[in-house]
Order: structure tokens, then sequence, then C-alpha cells
């Protein structure tokens, strides 16, 4: 299967710790020129870690908290931008001027894997109650997870009942 993913460089870098089973092929930031879209957490998105590294829990911020990670994250990105472009515009390579760029920025690639790969990125990247194991991903993957895990289901429905009736296991 393949999935064209948009989203974050920290989201991949998230997805590169799935190597085995897994490619990737990612748009070049030394080739093109990269778009001013960046990721900035929506209202739905919880705040603030409680609980101990790995198996932490995110509960809402205050509305405090919220304005202030909007504001920053949007202004970081804007001046980061500026100064890419302020290289671009004198002339220095796409490949030097992207290193100004935060985690933030939207990219596109492509992720081919088969099914059985998938399940077990399905089992470390999405939190289901029906899971032998639990997990706690990041909330941003779980989000592209769960939509591979829409296409997965439709395009493989028997292996996806399959996976569902182990605890979300891979075989």
């Amino acid at each position: 299967m393949t999935f064209m993913v948009t989203a974050p460089i920290f989201v991949f870098r998230e997805f590169m710790r799935h190597r085995v089973g897994f490619s990737y092929n990612e748009e070049s930031g030394r080739y093109r020129e990269l778009k001013s879209v960046f990721y900035v957490p929506g209202p739905e998105r919880r705040l603030v870690q409680e609980g101990r590294p790995g198996r932490y829990n995110f509960v809402e911020g205050t509305q405090e908290q919220y304005e202030i990670v909007v504001k920053q994250t949007r202004q970081a990105a804007e001046v980061a931008y500026r100064a890419y472009q302020e290289m671009l515009e004198a002339g220095v390579a796409r490949e030097v001027a992207r290193g100004v760029l935060p985690v933030g920025i939207y990219s596109t690639m492509y992720v081919t894997c088969n099914a059985r790969s998938l399940m077990s990125f399905l089992s470390l990247r999405t939190k289901n109650e029906n899971s032998k194991f639990p997990s706690y991903p990041q909330r941003e993957i779980e989000m592209v997870a769960e939509q591979m895990e829409e296409y997965f289901a439709k395009l493989m429905p028997i292996t996806y009942e399959a996976f569902q009736a182990s605890g979300r296991v891979s075989p």
C-alpha cells in the first residue's frame, strides 16, 4: 500500500522510527521552494502533559496556554519563513536556506508498506481500548495513523477484521 502523507516534518521524524517494512519518498527542499504552511495546534489539541514519559496523558490547557501556543508558534514560523525567503532572494541555495525552517513546516511524502508493517505501525501509533498492548502516541502522528487505518479497513476488510480480533497486534 502506498499513502501520500502531508504533515509537519516533526511527524515525519516519528514515521522514520518505522524502518522495517516501510519505504519513504519525501519531497525535497533542495529542489523546490517550500511553501509557507506550518503546524499550529488547534483548540482540540491537549496541551498539558501529566504522568511519566512513555506513559503520560495529555489534558486540556487553559485558554491562556492555548493563546500563548498559537501566538508563539505563528510568530516563530513567520520569522523563520521570512529569513528563508530573504536568503532565497539573495541567491542562497535552497538546501542552505531551508536550515532556518522549523520542524513545524509541512512537507509531503509517499509511504509504502505491506499490511503486516501497517498493522505494527497502527498498533503503536493509535490509542485503542481493544489493543492488547497500550500505546501512547503523539497526537499528531495518531491523526495520520487514524486516516491510514480507515483506508486499510476499506481496502482489506478481512485482514483488518483479523487485526482487530487479535487485539490489534500484527500476525
